[in-house]
């Protein structure tokens, strides 16, 4: 029985990868849901008029982590505590991954004269407001 519930949550993991990541929409929409998704940029040092932030692998990295963290705040309540602890290992081993692909990005914009080579930004989410209830 336990690897049975052990092969649950690797199934619901697979099906995260295959149907969500592995099923990427256009650019164009990426960037529609990213709008969506309510991540913020807060510059903390740099000159951020030097980046692209239409680069599409940054996009895609977004994205990822957007539906990452709906599929996350999804997850089922029914799991085991052996299945949450593989649960959280997986996203935290894939946010982590995704935090690398982003500190390795260049995002800079080709130009001339003195570029600034180091820029740092804080990615977060917005959280959407509590409905006041009268």
């Amino acid at each position: 029985m336990k690897k049975k519930n052990e092969s649950n949550v690797v199934l619901l993991l697979e099906q995260f990868q295959k149907n969500i990541l592995g099923n990427k929409p256009s650019i164009d929409q990426m960037i529609k849901e990213v709008q969506m998704m309510r991540f913020k940029i807060r510059p903390i040092q740099g000159d951020f008029s030097y980046l692209n932030f239409q680069n599409s692998r940054f996009i895609e990295i977004l994205w990822s982590l957007g539906k990452m963290d709906e599929f996350f705040n999804r997850r089922p309540s029914s799991l085991s505590s052996k299945q949450k602890g593989i649960f959280f290992n997986y996203f935290d081993s894939m946010y982590r991954s995704f935090q690398d692909e982003l500190n390795k990005l260049n995002l800079k914009l080709p130009r001339t004269g003195k570029n600034p080579s180091v820029f740092e930004m804080e990615i977060f989410k917005e959280k959407k407001p509590n409905k006041k209830v009268n």
